[in-house]
């Protein structure tokens, strides 16, 4: 069994132009997942109060997802993780991810796409 593993550097992002809240990231991570068919099961949002930057941990029935940004380096750390043992939820992940990639506008983007083995 195969098992998707996304890990993304989203550089170049300006994040005075996207002006982004706790709130709109909170909807567009919450629309975002319904829209591709993945099951939130439970989240840890922590915002750290100088230079505003934004932790999130977000359990999956399918894996996880975590996103770390640090807007004084106009920088966001992404990892997606999804496991397909009942459906091949690959194609998520990666519908996903592009949605991260749209709107977030980022610029410059290192990533790895790793097949992970059982």
């Amino acid at each position: 069994m195969i098992w998707l593993h996304i890990i993304a550097d989203l550089k170049k992002i300006d994040f005075q132009k996207l002006q982004l809240t706790e709130d709109i990231l909170k909807s567009f991570i919450t629309d975002s997942l319904k829209e591709v068919w993945l099951t939130e099961l439970w989240n840890h949002y922590h915002t750290f109060t100088n230079p505003d930057e934004i932790t999130w941990v977000i359990a999956l029935s399918e894996s996880h997802v975590t996103f770390h940004t640090w807007p004084e380096k106009d920088y966001v750390s992404l990892d997606i993780f999804v496991c397909n043992v009942e459906n091949n939820n690959s194609n998520k992940a990666k519908n996903l991810y592009s949605k991260f990639i749209i709107f977030l506008q980022a610029w410059e983007i290192d990533e790895q796409m790793i097949e992970r083995k059982s």
